[in-house]
């Protein structure tokens, strides 16, 4: 009941996502532009954004769009929130960092360092709840830790975190540096570390929950939850994004509502195959992924869900740790491929590389592994494949391993 609960709670959350800054439709302009000025058919540019694919969404044309949060906040406040002049964080960054941030925005369009040390001012709304409500920011802020104390005690941690933001919002944050610490257990891994100096002076030191591990590249987090608990990891030099196992979104299990807004956002483009099939008591359904997301990437995903017999609507529960199965995923552009992740033990494999071009789903080959328990669910998965009416997903048994192609 409880995820279901949660389910519902995300419709308007995805629906409210569809009108981010980026619905404005900014590329990166400066990408391939001469080639396409060159064009002089539809079907010229057809093919050529089958071959090359289309610019992705620039970190520059994201600041670029949050122009208009910019006045509306100075109508809002009587302040100006010049970009270049009143910064919202005074950033600044080791030469570790600052190198790391370099390499992916060199190699795709996203550039951290610009993000974070671009950012608006918005202390002035915090200035002034302060100024009408008479509040002390550092009395306030020992206030509200106080009770983000007594939330992580009792076990509540989203509640935690909020009082956290809470306070340090209204503290009036001055200056943020960022840094790396190396693990104390694990050397050759940084923790990424923050000292925020508030407006009264005080500095408080944090790590969020980024962890590098400086030979390889990838960036993790604590634990299985991904980096700062978002259910996510990174893979520096591949430039991959990737769900972790004890993701926040397993909770969420599957509804269609999901893949419906999803869709209706401007900022993702997928192509999606279910297949369902009953088995060892239960409905099953395992379900594909691939096109680009978030304007920024392209990627695929492979999920397994089940539900008890005649569940009525379109809700299912993520696997299991019990019913996880070891899966691997390749994702090839016109042959050439992107990224292979696996094998993994997992309920929910999910991939996306960060690029400068986005491909369209009909553009991409999506290639899937799966390790199933027995020879029954083996054949009841085929089957399912055998009746999809789309009939443009084929696959290859060697043992109890089916492999999909999409």
């Amino acid at each position: 009941m409880f995820e279901k609960f949660v389910s519902w709670i995300m419709v308007p959350f995805l629906f409210l996502q569809s009108l981010l800054p980026m619905m404005t439709g900014s590329r990166n302009d400066a990408y391939k532009k001469d080639e396409v000025a060159q064009m002089h058919s539809l079907q010229e540019y057809i093919d050529y954004v089958e071959t090359v694919g289309v610019p992705a969404f620039s970190t520059q044309a994201f600041v670029d769009s949050n122009k208009p949060l910019r006045d509306f906040l100075q109508a809002l406040t009587g302040r100006p929130f010049a970009q270049d002049d009143d910064r919202y964080l005074n950033v600044t960054m080791t030469d570790t960092l600052r190198d790391m941030c370099r390499y992916i925005a060199d190699n795709s369009g996203l550039d951290i360092e610009l993000l974070i040390t671009t950012l608006p001012n918005l202390n002035g709304p915090a200035e002034l709840v302060g100024k009408v409500f008479r509040l002390n920011p550092t009395e306030t802020r020992n206030r509200l830790y106080d009770l983000r104390d007594k939330a992580y005690s009792e076990g509540n941690d989203i509640l935690a975190g909020l009082l956290f933001l809470l306070g340090a919002y209204f503290s009036v944050i001055s200056e943020v540096r960022i840094y790396t610490v190396e693990h104390e257990d694990f050397p050759g891994e940084y923790c990424v570390t923050l000292d925020v100096v508030y407006g009264d002076g005080e500095i408080e030191t944090m790590q969020p929950g980024i962890i590098i591990d400086a030979e390889t590249g990838r960036t993790h987090g604590w634990t299985d939850k991904g980096m700062i608990d978002l259910g996510f990891d990174f893979d520096v030099q591949d430039l991959v994004t990737y769900g972790t196992v004890n993701c926040w979104q397993r909770a969420l299990g599957f509804t269609v509502l999901y893949d419906l807004l999803g869709n209706s956002a401007p900022v993702f483009n997928m192509s999606t195959r279910r297949f369902k099939f009953d088995y060892a008591g239960k409905e099953w359904m395992i379900q594909i992924w691939k096109g680009n997301y978030l304007l920024v990437s392209n990627g695929g995903e492979l999920g397994v869900y089940n539900r008890a017999p005649h569940s009525i609507g379109t809700y299912y529960h993520a696997a299991s740790d019990e019913e996880m199965m070891p899966m691997t995923m390749t994702l090839l552009h016109n042959g050439e491929e992107l990224f292979t992740k696996g094998p993994m033990l997992h309920w929910w494999m999910s991939a996306f590389k960060v690029s400068r071009a986005l491909y369209q789903p009909k553009d991409l080959t999506l290639i899937c592994s799966i390790e199933m328990p027995t020879d029954e669910m083996l054949q009841a998965f085929a089957a399912s494949i055998d009746r999809h009416t789309a009939h443009d997903v084929t696959y290859v048994i060697d043992g109890r391993t089916i492999t999909l192609t999409y």
